[in-house]
């Protein structure tokens, strides 16, 4: 059992130790703060003395923490090993009081002793001890040592805690001091405790704000970097600038103050990529401020939607393009679907100062909006972009509207003041047109009184009343002269021209009126949106007169026109001809005597320059373009005068600058040659004019004859009658004639002869029929009414059978001519030519002629040929082959040229002739060869020259195929004829081909050259029509189409190249088809028009000088201002 009084040292001990722990434990905690501090405040003044850069203050901050953590470890091991045992205290104390001995150490062994052999012995022990302890304070022990054995021995006081505290107190106080001093004292503190970011270091000069701060600026835009200070003395800091990249070393740049000190400024050029900048100035720094790049959206692309009105038709059309420039016909609209380069977040479309806003996609990169076309305009897309930034210069984009013209209407046919007779039938052309379609046309009429005006006002047109609220078809009762009357309507139009037949009828209309046309257009606008409301815009033409004459007025003018125009050219033939014939006498002249060429040739020239002078005046005589054979006439002397004409006035020229004169006969036969085409065309043309005459008086001839007689009438019926019944009697006797005809006559049975016979009265019949029928019409009293052609149709008719009548009774005959009875002309110049008699009897005559014994009389000269062949046709009167046998003519290689003294029969006979003074008779050519020159006749077996330029097809014997190794002729044949003529033959010269194309072999092929001359003259064509798309274009006509038939053409010349003349031909049709469209479209069907009256309309002299009252267009007030200075000074421009 322990006694009190071991238990009170005991506890006196225990409290020693715990007091000794805990003072050492709070000691070591101040004395390691305090050291802590104290190194931490010696880092803190040298940054803020020296302004240490964030990797020297990294490494302070690592020795601070270092330095830390083991001041911190080695506390908890002191305070650890301070924790002692009773034991060790009670040592502790018996070392600093010796006089104890080892009395606390006996008391706490003996009291923890559990076998106590002697208890009596141990308390007395226990005792002793303890009352030694009594007498002592332990506490003073620790007193009683110096400051580094308690600090050695762990056993610190409460004196040794307050001195640690003054110590840690006082660095305390010296930071405070040092904040106070130092004005970067703070600032050096979190540098110091954050050396892994930057801490801005703040003195004695305030920087207030930096701009613009963190934030984003346009890529390759300029940036200044503004800091607002607030100096502690006016004077100039050194103020400094750090811009750094990513990844690389800081650049400083100097920055200047301003005037008052109070901010200082560096303007950044280009930034390209994101930067970190902060400022330096004096001995502050801001904090590292962010400034990154970012790109305004720009356009890549744009999607075009157009939407059209409805009224246009058409579909919408979808486009891509790469600026957002918008063109397209007016009241559509636009929707752009505009492509990004960056993420945008909103956008809008600035068109005329007003903003419309569009949609940004779903994707950041797109963005939709709507745009009317209404006028022509200019906008901007203006694009932010996630920073709200926008293009500060974004592109000018323009609004082209393509607006919606008025349709445009004329009346082509008739022309502005035009006569017609009553009774007439008046075709009225008009033409029509508008940028998207017409919608609604209407021809219009009014009957205007002689000497009675005609208004242009819209006033009187039915147009007018139907858009106040009236229509109908008529005129009102009071007036209907002079109100418009709906002829016809047509609703939407598809062709360019409309056509209508005015009939001038007598119940309706009367000579000494005038008939006033005029054409009205409607387009198909009709459009309500965007506040708008249009309706149908209307064209008017202007008004065409119609005189009404009589017919026989009519017929009056236009023959005596067609009559002085026959006399105008027939002047200019006699004077070609004469010019002709002056040639002439001047080539044989001039071999006489070369002096007399300069004179003249001046007269020849003289006489083709007024020749070709008064062509051009007839040409421009021909008003009345509605005749097909006036307008030919037109045509060809008008090509006439610019082409053949004109080169006789060169070739004049050419020859009278020939320093040769003695090769003045060779040379003037160009000159020769162009005159007889010119003669020859004159003919033509003359030819022409009398047959339109002819027409013209036969039309006039085809009038009613209501008023016949009854006598008469009941006459003609008759004959009628009688007529009819002669053409089935003459069928009759055809059949009964063709199978006579097989049968020779002189084989003949009875029976047949019998029945020849009857033929032969029968047509004796009808002959005298029809002499009674001649004589009974020629005696009827001349009437408006008579056809003076009936007469003589009946007299040939007359004719006709009585030599049908002969030609039944006639036999064959075999004629045969003996070598001794032949003559020879062998003629080597033609100079006249005689009359020729076609056989008016079948071919019973058979000719057997002797062949000579030499060949002297086989060859004929060859004389030049006549300019102009006169063949004259017949009609077959036999066309059976059966009757062959007996036309055949035993053939003569006899050949010979006559020409003086010879009258020319068509008859038969096996002589071949070489003087081309052949006709082509009414007899079937013989199978037998016959060979010579000749123009165009009977097909059959023949070889020589065929010398006309031109074939018709006459009809005749088939040719056998028999190719021969004969040469090609020069020249080429314009052949019409489409007949099959049997087989190939050899030589000869080219001419058209054929239906059936011939048989037998096939003669030789073109060659090469020929080939490339198809395609070189393609080639020539094609070179016209791109040349006249020029000028279309040029004109502003729509030439799309004749574009794409120039690419055919392209083909066709390639085809021609290759080879491969099917596809050509193909292509042929449709080139030939498009440019018959071409025509149409462009002159086929406009006429020039040219008002030669006196008296010009006023709505024509308006039109005509009503612009010069117009101002110049805006914009060109200058240009045309000094267009017109330049005029007046000549071309000086003025100083």
């Amino acid at each position: 059992m322990m006694s009190p009084a071991a238990e009170g040292v005991i506890r006196r001990l225990d409290a020693t130790r715990q007091r000794w722990w805990f003072y050492t434990l709070l000691t070591s905690c101040v004395m390691g703060a305090s050291l802590s501090l104290s190194v931490f405040l010696l880092f803190m003044l040298a940054d803020a003395l020296f302004q240490f850069s964030r990797v020297v203050l990294a490494g302070a901050f690592l020795i601070w923490l270092a330095f830390t953590l083991s001041i911190l470890v080695w506390i908890v091991r002191r305070v650890i090993r301070g924790q002692r045992s009773l034991e060790a205290t009670a040592r502790r104390i018996e070392a600093e009081f010796p006089e104890l001995q080892s009395a606390l150490i006996n008391l706490l062994q003996l009291l923890n002793d559990p076998r106590q052999a002697n208890p009596a012995f141990c308390l007395a022990a226990v005792n002793h001890a303890a009352a030694q302890a009594a007498r002592i304070r332990f506490e003073e022990a620790a007193e009683k040592q110096s400051r580094w054995e308690r600090f050695r021995f762990a056993m610190h006081t409460s004196r040794d805690l307050l001195e640690w505290s003054g110590i840690l107190v006082t660095l305390i106080l010296i930071s405070v001091l040092f904040g106070m001093l130092l004005p970067n004292w703070s600032s050096a503190a979190s540098r110091l405790m954050q050396p892994w970011q930057f801490v801005p270091s703040v003195g004695r000069v305030k920087i207030l704000s930096v701009e613009p701060g963190n934030t984003e600026v346009l890529i390759g835009s300029s940036v200044t970097i503004t800091a607002r200070v607030e100096l502690p003395e006016k004077k100039t800091y050194d103020a400094y600038l750090f811009v750094a990249e990513e990844g690389k070393p800081e650049e400083r740049f100097p920055m200047t103050p301003s005037k008052d000190l109070s901010e200082y400024t560096f303007t950044v050029p280009t930034v390209l990529k994101p930067v970190k900048y902060r400022v330096e100035i004096g001995d502050s720094q801001s904090a590292i401020y962010r400034l990154g790049v970012t790109q305004i959206p720009a356009i890549t692309e744009v999607e075009v939607t157009l939407d059209y009105p409805a009224y246009l038709g058409r579909p919408s059309e979808t486009f891509r393009q790469r600026v957002p420039d918008l063109r397209g016909p007016q009241y559509s609209e636009a929707t752009l679907k505009i492509f990004a380069s960056a993420p945008i977040s909103a956008g809008e479309v600035v068109l005329d100062g007003k903003p419309i806003v569009g949609n940004v996609a779903s994707d950041g990169r797109t963005f939709t909006v709507k745009i009317p076309l209404i006028r022509d305009g200019q906008f901007v897309v203006r694009l932010k972009n996630q920073a709200g930034q926008v293009d500060p210069n974004p592109r000018v984009n323009r609004v082209t509207v393509i607006p919606d013209q008025p349709p445009t209407v004329e009346i082509v046919k008739p022309g502005r003041q035009s006569t017609a007779a009553l009774g007439d039938r008046i075709p009225v052309k008009i033409r029509i047109a508008d940028d998207y379609g017409v919608g609604r046309a209407r021809l219009e009429m009014k009957i205007v009184q002689e000497n009675t005006p005609v208004g242009d006002s819209a006033s009187d047109t039915e147009a007018n009343r139907e858009q106040n609220g009236y229509s109908g078809a008529g005129g009102s009762a009071d007036n209907p002269e002079q109100t418009a009357v709906r002829l016809h309507e047509w609703e939407s139009p598809s062709s360019p021209f409309l056509d209508y037949e005015l009939v001038l009828d007598p119940a309706r209309f009367s000579p000494g009126q005038k008939v006033a046309l005029r054409a009205i257009a409607w387009d198909k606008r009709n459009f309500a949106k965007y506040g708008l409301d249009l309706r149908p815009q209307q064209a008017t033409s202007a008004w065409h007169f119609v005189e009404i004459i009589s017919p026989d007025a009519k017929v009056a003018a236009e023959t005596k026109e067609l009559e002085n125009l026959r006399a105008a050219i027939f002047r200019i033939l006699e004077e070609q001809i004469r010019a002709k014939t002056e040639l002439v006498t001047l080539r044989d002249a001039a071999k006489q005597n070369p002096a007399v060429l300069e004179t003249g040739l001046r007269n020849v020239r003289g006489r083709q320059v007024h020749i070709q002078g008064a062509t051009n005046d007839v040409v421009a005589g021909i008003k009345d373009t509605d005749s097909e054979d006036r307008r030919t006439i037109k045509r060809i002397l008008n090509s006439l005068a610019v082409n053949e004409m004109l080169q006789a006035v060169q070739q004049c020229d050419r020859l009278a600058r020939l320093a040769d004169k003695a090769t003045f006969g060779e040379e003037s036969q160009e000159l020769l040659q162009i005159q007889d085409r010119i003669i020859e065309t004159l003919r033509k043309i003359l030819d022409v004019a009398r047959r339109a005459q002819t027409e013209l008086l036969a039309e006039a001839q085809k009038r009613p004859g209501g008023d016949l007689p009854d006598d008469v009438k009941k006459k003609l019926e008759e004959i009628q009658s009688k007529l009819q019944e002669f053409l089935e009697q003459q069928k009759k006797i055809i059949e009964a004639s063709e199978e006579l005809a097989k049968t020779p006559v002189e084989d003949f049975t009875e029976k047949e002869e019998q029945k020849l016979k009857e033929l032969a009265a029968l047509e004796d019949d009808w002959s005298r029929f029809m002499k009674e029928a001649h004589s009974d019409l020629s005696k009827l009293p001349e009437q408006d009414f008579a056809n003076s052609s009936l007469c003589q149709e009946l007299n040939e008719i007359q004719t006709e059978l009585k030599m049908a009548e002969d030609a039944l009774l006639k036999r064959s005959v075999d004629i045969a001519v003996p070598l001794e009875q032949l003559g020879y002309e062998m003629a080597k110049e033609l100079t006249s030519n005689l009359e020729k008699w076609l056989p008016d009897t079948p071919d019973r005559e058979r000719w057997s002629q002797e062949e000579s014994l030499s060949d002297k009389d086989k060859e004929a000269p060859m004389a030049d040929l006549p300019g102009q062949l006169e063949d004259l046709i017949g009609e077959l009167m036999e066309q059976e082959e059966d009757l062959f046998d007996e036309m055949e003519d035993v053939s003569s290689s006899a050949a010979d040229s006559l020409d003086k003294g010879a009258g020319w029969d068509a008859a038969d006979g096996p002589i071949s002739n070489m003087s081309a003074k052949g006709v082509t008779g009414n007899r079937l050519p013989n199978a037998s060869e016959i060979g010579g020159r000749s123009g165009e006749g009977r097909s059959g077996k023949s070889s020589g020259e065929f010398v006309s330029d031109e074939a018709v097809g006459k009809g005749g014997r088939k040719t056998p195929s028999r190719l021969t190794p004969d040469p090609y002729m020069k020249g080429q044949i314009k052949d019409f004829s489409k007949d099959p003529t049997g087989g190939a033959t050899g030589g000869g010269k080219e001419s058209g081909q054929g239906g059936q194309g011939l048989e037998g072999p096939t003669p030789p092929p073109h060659g090469p050259r020929e080939l490339q001359r198809l395609a070189g003259k393609q080639a020539e064509l094609r070179n016209k029509a791109e040349s006249i798309s020029a000028q279309m274009q040029i004109l502003n006509y729509h030439h799309t189409d004749m574009e794409q038939l120039i690419e055919l053409m392209r083909e066709i010349e390639r085809d021609l190249q290759a080879g491969r003349y099917q596809n050509a031909l193909r292509k042929r049709e449709v080139v030939l088809q498009g440019l018959q469209r071409q025509k149409e479209y462009v002159g086929g069907e406009f006429k020039v028009k040219e008002d030669t009256t006196v008296n010009i309309p006023k709505d024509i002299q308006k039109e005509i000088l009503g612009s010069v009252q117009e101002p110049a267009p805006p914009g060109w007030e200058d240009i045309v201002r000094g267009y017109y200075r330049q005029l007046i000074s000549g071309g000086k421009s003025n100083p």
